[in-house]
């Protein structure tokens, strides 16, 4: 769908497909530009309400990641600690050769295992931050495009300001508003906002 503007005075600029083979009806544009604006309303409203619900979960989960990265790291340090003794152990005769490579296997195992479930973790928990703090930009973001839209004056500077806060919008239209007493709202918009996935 293309914005289509008229060159009559007065005459509002239209939502338009210009393939010919298109079912998709035409709309004045401010209206869908309207229900967008409302819609993104709406959307912030619900996002806000989710973003707080979540905000309490997320402060819990990170709590748990910084318990397991610090547990994580004392077993480390347990199993560091073991492997000094295995040398004094063999230094000592305390372990002949086998039980020493035995035992020093067994350890080195260990201390990969832990050193993978800490970097898991500790990726776990940067990737959390980063996502926490886009949701936290995110909202301030859109508030501020919802307040300067109807300010701006050019179709291109509306355009561009929406495109940063919104991927894709798709709209469907398959009856023509004829009638005066037709509605001129009866299309679907479906918005797809840019927000910070999970």
């Amino acid at each position: 769908m293309q914005r289509r503007p008229y060159t009559k005075i007065g005459k509002p600029a239209t939502l338009i497909c210009y393939n010919s083979k298109c079912d998709n009806v035409s709309s004045k544009l401010y209206i869908v530009e309207d229900k967008i604006i409302e819609a993104l309303k709406i959307w912030l409203k619900n996002y806000k309400i989710d973003y707080d619900v979540k905000v309490d979960s997320n402060t819990e989960s990170h709590q748990l990641i910084e318990k397991s990265i610090t547990t994580t790291k004392k077993e480390l340090e347990r199993e560091y600690n073991k492997l000094n003794k295995i040398y004094d152990f063999l230094e000592n005769g305390i372990y002949n050769k086998d039980e020493f490579l035995k035992r020093l296997k067994t350890i080195k195992d260990n201390i990969e295992s832990l050193e993978n479930k800490l970097q898991e973790y500790e990726e776990l928990l940067s990737k959390n931050i980063q996502i926490q703090n886009e949701k936290e930009t995110i909202i301030p973001k859109i508030e501020n495009v919802l307040d300067l839209y109807y300010k701006l004056e050019t179709a291109k500077d509306k355009n561009i300001l929406l495109k940063s806060i919104v991927a894709k919008v798709t709209y469907l239209k398959t009856e023509k508003a004829i009638k005066k007493e037709s509605d001129p709202t009866n299309f679907e918009l479906h918005i797809y906002p840019k927000i910070p996935k999970n």
